[in-house]
């Protein structure tokens, strides 16, 4: 598996720009001078895969909220937080949903 330097000249290919994320894998180095770049324009360095983009669609039922809140609410653990221990993503995810049900 071949790596790839990402330096200020090629910073730009890689970001996100609708997360103002860069998503910084095993494949790839960041140099000093893209750090920079990155930090310059407030773009969030991200050190793991990027996961699938979730299309924004139509309102859909309550039932179906809920489990794809569930699952933003993983993911933003994971990616965001880099809580990686499962059974501390359910945790906080629980207490989380917890608190939104009360405040219906």
């Amino acid at each position: 598996m071949a790596k790839q330097l990402v330096g200020r000249d090629n910073v730009e290919q890689f970001i996100c720009h609708e997360e103002k994320k860069l998503y910084v894998g095993k494949t790839l180095i960041l140099t000093p001078g893209a750090k920079d770049y990155l930090q310059e324009k407030s773009i969030a360095v991200v050190y793991g895969e990027a996961t699938a983009v979730v299309e924004k669609s139509t309102p859909k039922s309550t039932d179906s909220s809920a489990s794809d809140l569930n699952s933003s609410i993983q993911q933003l653990l994971k990616n965001d937080f880099s809580i990686t221990d499962s059974a501390l993503v359910t945790e906080v995810t629980r207490k989380v949903m917890e608190k939104l049900e009360k405040l219906k």
